[in-house]
């Protein structure tokens, strides 16, 4: 958070990104993890502009232009429903990371996916079981 902080990031716009979406139900993890895999997507993003600060319009889109031309009530507006409905980063249901599976509300980490084998590095991607073996990237480079 010091980083993003010092990046740009103020402490509603933060957060907004730690606080303002439900936990995935049921919660499969510690929300500090949650927490973690929520600012390392947020901090993927440049920060918001000036006119984004406090008191300006909501974050309900995370980092997306659109979300900033969005009157400020929008968001308190919303039911539970159309806020658990609508979401512009989808988390996994079983451990919060920004990313399911295609069709899926779990990672591909959390439906046990094989890494792929031909990755390089210590963050090797996920295969899906079905397949040759390779991620996405891997079979499409």
């Amino acid at each position: 958070m010091t980083v993003m902080l010092q990046a740009g990031w103020n402490a509603e716009q933060l957060r907004h990104v730690i606080a303002d979406r439900p936990l995935p139900n049921p919660v499969r993890t510690t929300v500090g993890a949650i927490i973690a895999a929520r600012l390392r997507a947020a901090q993927a993003y440049p920060p918001p502009t000036s006119a984004a600060s406090p008191g300006a319009a909501p974050l309900d889109e995370p980092f997306a232009e659109a979300a900033w031309e969005r009157p400020a009530t929008a968001a308190g507006a919303r039911s539970v429903t159309e806020a658990l409905t609508y979401r512009a980063l989808v988390e996994c249901a079983g451990c919060g990371v920004p990313a399911t599976a295609s069709g899926e509300d779990l990672c591909p980490a959390c439906l046990g996916w094989p890494l792929c084998r031909t990755c390089p590095g210590p963050t090797r991607k996920r295969a899906h079981p079905d397949g040759d073996g390779r991620c996405t990237t891997c079979a499409s480079a």
